[in-house]
């Protein structure tokens, strides 16, 4: 599944049963229809966000409670950076690469290829 990382973790990405994807940011800040651009990357996306406060602009804001009660959300990874530094950006996986939908697995391509 990945090295645990040391850190405090600075988003994570949901799936649904429906193959969507939803990014939460600190201050339960959510975004759903992620991962839909032509070079879409989740490490560089939440990059993109945290540091430089810029995202895509087919993100679409939505309530945090959604993740808890619609569509059967699920955690299915974790962003933050190794020992704190930002230079290094690492992800946690909480599912096999088996259990990701499409959609996911497209979005997350490089965390994964990190992992095989």
């Amino acid at each position: 599944m990945g090295e645990k990382l040391s850190f405090n973790i600075n988003a994570e990405l949901y799936e649904n049963q429906f193959g969507e994807l939803a990014i939460m940011f600190p201050g339960n800040k959510v975004y759903g229809n992620v991962g839909t651009g032509k070079n879409a990357g989740f490490v560089q996306d939440c990059i993109n966000k945290l540091e430089k406060d810029q995202q895509p602009g087919d993100w679409q804001e939505m309530p945090a409670h959604q993740l808890l009660y619609g569509k059967d959300w699920h955690c299915v990874c974790r962003m933050g950076y190794l020992e704190g530094d930002v230079a290094k950006p690492g992800v946690e996986f909480e599912v096999q690469a088996e259990a990701l939908g499409d959609n996911a697995r497209a979005y997350l391509r490089e965390a994964l290829a990190r992992t095989s």
